[in-house]
């Protein structure tokens, strides 16, 4: 991984160490799932859901999105994540 890539995602609060420990310190395939990710409808379908009371759909999408951000490192995205799941599941659905 370039030191420039590297610093971005740190800057952004990314931890590519845990994420690199998680992947067995195999950086391309970091590189390689960090812009699979790119490509990930998660994000995009749980605003939709919500707005639409479809919380099956909203659920499925944050749980996905929480376990592959944390993988990733992405631990401010996994908890925002993790938040509208456990919010959801206790029907506070309002709060999600």
């Amino acid at each position: 991984m370039e030191m420039k890539t590297a610093l971005a995602l740190g800057k952004a609060g990314v931890d590519t160490e845990a994420a690199l420990r998680r992947l067995g310190g195999n950086t391309m395939l970091y590189e390689k799932v960090l812009i699979k990710f790119l490509d990930d409808q998660s994000f995009s379908e749980i605003g939709p859901a919500l707005e639409q009371d479809d919380f099956e759909t909203a659920l499925k999408a944050a749980h996905t999105l929480k376990g592959v951000s944390a993988n990733l490192g992405m631990n401010r995205l996994a908890d925002a994540c993790a938040r509208i799941v456990s919010q959801i599941r206790a029907e506070k659905t309002e709060e999600a």
